[in-house]
Formats: structure tokens, C-alpha cells, sequence
């Protein structure tokens, strides 16, 4: 080849590059390319310097974008002419700690199914290694210490490699050439108890602690009544339902309907708990709702004890509304104090960072986010803004995730729940500085919800940062926005429990008209005035009650607002329903005085107060459960009146939907429609609302990256102070 042919070039790539066998990958194409060069992680990035001919650089780049393993994401290159270097080889270099460009971490990785074969290979050094993994799987973010991503920066530095495991890191044409969580059973770590001794605790009806990816879980046996009740009372959970783990798509596909979609979503390396409708079933567990939080293993040691036992409940060790446990030792204390706890299946592995298992639906034929965490986080989300700075959105008070961003990449955390436990509060503030020293981020700005009293907004406040504060029902829509880069006027429709408006009142029930960074506010569900604030979000018969006060004192008869037709409903309730809400008298008077009372556009909170008008459930044990039997009751008309006026209060209200979406276009000529908010999850409510809406020419978007619910209000708090600083001048 000739020397005044070649040039010399540096390579740079973003995206999901780093835990993902990249720059292995990035060597063995350049060997059997014959390119000659080196590659290295430079920060959260991979860059590349090689020397040869332009067009074989261009097959070279070409064959890095084509053939990319599995997990690998690239977002962006970046191709520099340099001054002529020569190599005699391709070297992959030691990492250098990088610069101040974008970094993108790996989720972490379900086991893949080579890994499994050797593990279930009674001839393979790995037959049975409960944390068998390559360099396409295996965990990343939960064990990661700092970028960029090698060993020495991970717990897996805790655990000094074989001469074996050695051969097979450093030798070029191994599919574990450069996996930094390679390990064996004489390298890797071990398990505190055998899978046996769980297994025989669990067919014993027993309850045990399992620590897997991202923090310890609890595990019974879901058609044990005896075991789940153990359970409920350890987590003092007394009806949400629990997810279930299945050994594998078979044994989900018998208790449970399976499109090929949710099929390919349950198999992906994410390993989301899936929200699936199932069969008629036998165990009270599973008739607990109309769909099972289905998932399969995502780790070697899971599918060791899964292949003996299952399917198995498998919940997040701790008390409910409190963080996932991922330390040994309070796992340990909590066992001390809960003896229902019989073992443990622990393992020396450190938990960098607590993470649950995340959770998806399939919607209008697409996944959908309902908590982003596992699998996902924290995978950068790419917004369209010419914005080059820096920005910290602090999220909602429930459901909480927060958001940093570095550019047009938005880093949304993980989920941590509801922030009113001081414990979430320190794990959550934890978890900022991390991402910060992480990813190498200095806010310049903060955003925050309107509500004075959420945590949040305070911290936001004591950051010493500007501070922008956003409508929570606008950040909704602006997540949608973000996500699907929409341009021009949105007709943002934002139903949820609860929110502060602006004008004192709690919204919840918003048509909004969205550009940009600003929205007006075009209509709203009729103000209701609701008792006890907030805390009607648990008493769904104050709701009733504040609704049926409001129906005999000229609800009908107003004109702001879109109102509802409870006639029947409220017709059911009295007179067909007998009941037995302690309190009602006395709440009627407090509301007649406007005492303890809010005007109030909830949509979740009429939901609610039709829940309990229909005799359904009229206290929410957990949150969302009152609107989530309604739905159940909806899907079943046939049943009885209730379940039919149920499922006519739906379609109402997807009626509504669509003709205050017309008029507003009628108005303003705008066709894009954002549907969005925790309502929305709602199945029956969603397929009629995308059903008419698109029927009546709309374009509908919703989002799918991040939960329609508070999870996603982060990625729109920052989107609006990315596009209201841009309309400044970007400063």
C-alpha cells in the first residue's frame, strides 16, 4: 500500500459504547479488516485513531455502525483528519478518565442466551455459575464506581481473575475478550446459601431475601395463600399486587395472553416487568387485577432457582414506600427484626447503586414506560435544543425521578418513589451528586415543580442555583414534546390526581395549548370544590361525597369548565347502592362551610369518587387502586349495572376528550394532540381516546421512553427550560 495513499484519522463515538464489548468489537473488526491502530474509552466515549486509506477507513466505520454488538447504541461520530501516524498493529489502549463531553453509561444487561447454554453445559467451567456473563450482558450501571467503564472502576475489582478467566479476557477472538464482569466459579463470586436450601424453603411455603442486580428482593411462592400472606405482612402490603417471575416465555404464556410484542419486550436485555392481562386463574394472588406484572430472570442465579421453583413473587426488599435495600447489613438487620424472613441468597458482589426492576406495558401496538429504572437507566435521552448548557430537574414529589442534562442529552434517573420518607430524600440526593460526579455535570440551572410544600421544590430552592419553576400538567405535555421532537402548537391533554396550578387551585383534568417553552391553559375538567385536599387521594368516598354535593348545588348550571354527566351514577349510588361511608355527614357540612375544602379539575380524583359511587372500592390501600378497579369493572360490563355504568363513565370521557380537542382546533387550527399523565395509564381510556381522536383527523402522540405518570415529569421540566432558554438567546 502506498504511504502517500494513507491518511491518519481520529474516530470518536457516542452513544452506548462503554459495558457493551465495544471496543473488542472495535479490535476484532479491525484485525479482520486489516486496519491498523488503536482504540481506548476516553471518558463516557470511545475514540479511535487508525491509519490507512480513506475509503477502507469508510468500509471501517461502515462495518463499526453495521455489525455493532447487540447492546451497543451510536449516537453520533465524529471523524478528524490527523497528522500521519504509523502502526504496526490494532492495540486497545488503557482508558483515560476524558474530557468534558457527553458520557453514556450502559443499563445493566440481562444474562444472554450463549451465557445461559454454558451455564446449563454440565461440560462448561461455567456449568451452574450463578454470575455468568460476557461482554454483551451482565451488570453495568449498578456496579459502576466511576467512568470510564473497566474493571478497576467497578466492584468487580473486589474479585481478582483466574489465570483462566485471564486467557479468555486477553485473548482477541473470545467472546469474553475485555468483559469486565468476567468471572468462574474459582474467581467470581459466591453464594451465601445453595439454590437448594432456597428452593426447599420455598416449597415450604417460606419467605426468603434474594440480592440480585440491583438490590435484595423478597421471594415466595404467589400460589402459596400462606406464603403471600407472610410476605404482606413483613412488607405491611396488604393488597397491592405483587410481580411475578416466571422460568421462562412458556410458562408466562400459560397463565397469561402474550402478543409477539410483549413477547420480544420480556426476552430483551432490559428485562422490564411487563404488565400482562391474564387468564382465569384459581390463585387469589393473581385474581388480585386484571393484568400480572410479569418478568423473566435477568441474572445466572435467578434462573438456578427459578428452573427448580416457579414462577415465584419476586418484590423489592423493603417496607413499602421505602427504598429498595441493597447493603448487606441492613438487609441483615431487617431480617433480624422480621423472623418471617427464613433465609437469605446473598453474595459478595457490591451494589453500587439500588435499582428496581422496571416496568412496561404495550400499548397501541409500542412498549410503553411506566417505571424507568433497571434496563434503562441511566441511558440518555436525545432532545432536539440548541441549548449547550447544563440543567437540574428535580421531578415530581410521587413516583420521583430526577434529570440531568449536558447539552441535548437528557440523564433520567432511576426511579426512586415517593419523596415524603426522609430515607428516598437522602438516597435521592445521594443519587444526584453521583450522576453529577458520573457524568461530569454542573448544573447551571435548576427546575422545579410550582407546589410550595413538595420536597422537591425545596431542595431545588436550597441548590443555590436559578431557579425556574414549572406547572406540574405543562411538564407533562412537555415530555411528550421531548420525546417525539414535536415542532409547533400541542394540544396537551394532562390527566392526573394532582397538581398546583396557577391559580392557587389543583389541577388535574388540563387541555393546555403547548409551544415551546409556554403554554395557555384552553380548558379543564369543571372545578369541583374537593374536601381535605390532597388527602382525598386515599378517601375516594370524600370525592364521591364532594362530587355529589357539588351535583345538588348547580355543578350542571356553571359555565367554566367541561363538566361530566353523573346522572346515572349518581342515580346507582343512591338508590341502588347502600352506603356506609363514616363520616359523610360531617364532611357534607364541611364542604357546604368551605372548610378544609379546594376547588379542584382532578381527573384521577373523579375517578376516585365514581369508584366509590359505583359500590367499587371507596379507599385507595395503595395508590391508583380505586381508578385501577374501576378499569377492571369496565373491562367487564356483563357482570352487573356497576361494571356497565363503568365502562359508559370511559367512554364519556373519551368523548370529552375529542370534543374539546375539536374545539380547540376549530380555534386555533392546531392538529397535534399530546395525551399524557397518570390517567392515562389507564388501558380502556387510552385505546378510545387514540381511537376517536385519530378518527377525527388528529395526530396523537403519548409517551413511551418515560412514564405518561410523574416518572416522566423530569425529562418536561427540563425540555421547558431548555426551550425557554433557547428563546433567551441560549444564555
Amino acid at each position: 500500500m502506498n504511504r502517500n495513499d494513507q491518511v491518519t484519522e481520529r474516530i470518536r463515538l457516542w452513544g452506548i459504547v462503554q459495558g457493551v464489548g465495544f471496543r473488542p468489537f472495535v479490535a476484532k473488526t479491525a484485525d479482520r479488516l486489516h486496519i491498523k491502530g488503536e482504540v481506548l474509552n476516553i471518558g463516557g466515549l470511545v475514540e479511535i485513531v487508525v491509519t490507512d486509506t480513506s475509503e477502507r477507513i469508510d468500509d471501517f466505520i461502515n462495518a463499526l455502525e453495521r455489525d455493532k454488538p447487540l447492546p451497543a447504541e451510536i449516537v453520533h461520530i465524529k471523524r478528524r483528519r490527523e497528522s500521519f501516524r504509523p502502526f504496526n498493529s490494532f492495540t486497545i489502549l488503557d482508558s483515560d478518565q476524558g474530557d468534558d463531553e457527553a458520557a453514556m453509561i450502559p443499563a445493566d444487561l440481562a444474562v444472554c442466551p450463549d451465557c445461559l447454554a454454558e451455564m446449563r453445559d454440565p461440560s462448561d467451567p461455567r456449568y451452574q455459575h450463578p454470575f455468568i456473563s460476557c461482554m454483551v450482558c451482565g451488570p453495568r450501571y449498578t456496579i459502576i464506581d466511576r467512568i470510564p467503564y473497566d474493571r478497576e472502576n467497578t466492584t468487580m475489582i473486589d474479585f481478582p481473575m483466574c489465570d483462566f478467566c485471564e486467557k479468555e479476557y486477553t485473548s482477541i477472538q473470545d467472546r469474553r475478550y475485555h468483559a469486565q464482569t468476567i468471572s468462574c466459579h474459582d474467581c467470581g463470586p459466591e453464594l451465601s446459601m445453595t439454590v437448594e436450601q432456597g428452593v426447599a424453603l420455598l416449597a415450604a411455603g417460606e419467605v426468603i431475601a434474594f440480592k440480585s442486580m440491583g438490590g435484595y428482593n423478597l421471594i415466595c411462592d404467589p400460589l402459596s395463600d400462606g406464603a403471600v400472606a407472610k410476605l404482606r405482612e413483613i412488607k405491611r402490603r396488604e393488597q397491592k399486587p405483587f410481580a411475578i417471575m416466571f422460568r421462562d416465555l412458556e410458562q408466562i404464556q400459560q397463565y397469561c395472553y402474550v402478543s409477539d410484542i410483549e413477547a420480544k419486550l420480556l426476552a430483551s436485555s432490559a428485562r422490564p416487568i411487563l404488565l400482562l392481562e391474564h387468564k382465569p386463574s384459581d390463585s387469589a394472588e393473581i385474581e388480585k387485577s386484571r393484568f400480572i406484572g410479569s418478568f423473566l430472570p435477568s441474572m445466572g442465579a435467578q434462573y438456578l432457582l427459578l428452573e427448580q421453583i416457579s414462577p415465584l413473587i419476586v418484590t423489592s426488599a423493603n417496607l413499602s414506600e421505602q427504598p429498595i435495600i441493597k447493603d448487606d447489613e441492613i438487609m441483615n438487620a431487617l431480617i433480624k427484626r422480621e423472623p418471617l424472613i427464613k433465609g437469605v441468597i446473598s453474595n459478595q458482589r457490591r451494589i453500587q447503586v439500588r435499582m428496581d426492576d422496571s416496568v412496561a406495558r404495550v400499548i397501541d401496538g409500542q412498549p410503553q414506560m411506566i417505571r424507568r429504572s433497571k434496563g434503562y437507566a441511566p441511558v440518555p435521552l436525545y432532545t432536539d435544543t440548541s441549548f449547550p448548557g447544563q440543567i437540574l430537574a428535580a421531578g415530581g414529589q410521587l413516583k420521583n425521578s430526577f434529570a440531568l442534562t449536558k447539552g441535548p442529552f437528557v440523564y433520567m434517573s432511576q426511579y426512586f418513589g415517593d419523596m415524603d420518607s426522609l430515607e428516598n430524600q437522602e438516597i435521592y440526593e445521594e443519587n444526584i451528586q453521583r450522576m453529577e460526579s458520573l457524568f461530569r455535570i454542573k448544573p447551571q440551572l435548576a427546575v422545579c415543580d410550582l407546589h410550595p410544600l413538595y420536597y422537591t421544590t425545596a431542595f431545588a430552592e436550597k441548590s443555590g442555583l436559578p431557579l425556574l419553576r414549572v406547572q406540574h400538567h405543562h411538564a407533562h405535555v412537555a415530555s411528550v414534546m421531548a420525546e417525539h421532537a414535536l415542532k409547533g402548537q400541542v394540544i396537551g391533554v394532562s390527566f392526573d390526581g394532582t397538581g398546583y396550578g396557577t391559580d392557587g387551585a389543583i389541577w388535574g383534568g388540563e387541555f393546555l395549548l403547548c409551544q415551546g417553552g409556554e403554554f395557555e391553559r384552553m380548558d379543564h375538567l369543571r372545578y369541583v370544590r374537593m374536601l381535605g385536599g390532597d388527602a382525598s387521594m386515599k378517601e375516594a368516598w370524600k370525592s364521591a361525597v364532594s362530587y355529589m354535593h357539588a351535583w345538588e348545588t348547580g355543578y350542571r348550571q356553571k359555565d367554566e369548565g367541561v363538566a361530566v354527566d353523573l346522572t346515572d351514577i349518581i342515580e346507582f349510588a343512591t338508590k341502588e347502592k347502600e352506603r356506609a361511608w363514616h363520616g359523610e355527614e360531617l364532611a357534607r357540612k364541611a364542604i357546604s362551610a368551605g372548610i378544609n375544602t379546594i376547588e379542584s379539575s382532578s381527573m384521577g380524583r373523579l375517578f376516585d369518587a365514581v369508584a366509590a359511587l359505583l359500590g367499587i372500592k371507596d379507599r385507595n390501600d395503595y395508590e391508583g387502586q380505586c381508578a385501577i378497579l374501576l378499569e377492571d369493572a369496565a373491562a367487564t360490563p356483563e357482570k352487573g349495572r356497576a361494571n356497565q355504568l363503568a365502562l359508559e363513565f370511559h367512554h364519556q370521557i373519551a368523548k370529552m376528550i375529542l370534543d374539546t380537542c375539536v374545539k380547540i382546533r376549530e380555534k386555533t387550527g392546531v392538529s397535534q394532540v399530546a395525551l399524557t399523565g397518570g390517567v392515562f395509564q389507564n388501558k380502556i381510556l387510552m385505546e378510545d381516546s387514540l381511537s376517536l381522536l385519530r378518527e377525527y383527523g388528529f395526530q396523537v402522540f403519548y409517551n413511551v421512553s418515560v412514564s405518561p405518570n410523574d416518572g416522566g415529569i423530569a425529562l418536561g421540566q427540563a425540555y421547558i427550560a431548555m426551550k425557554k432558554k433557547e428563546a433567551e438567546g441560549g444564555n
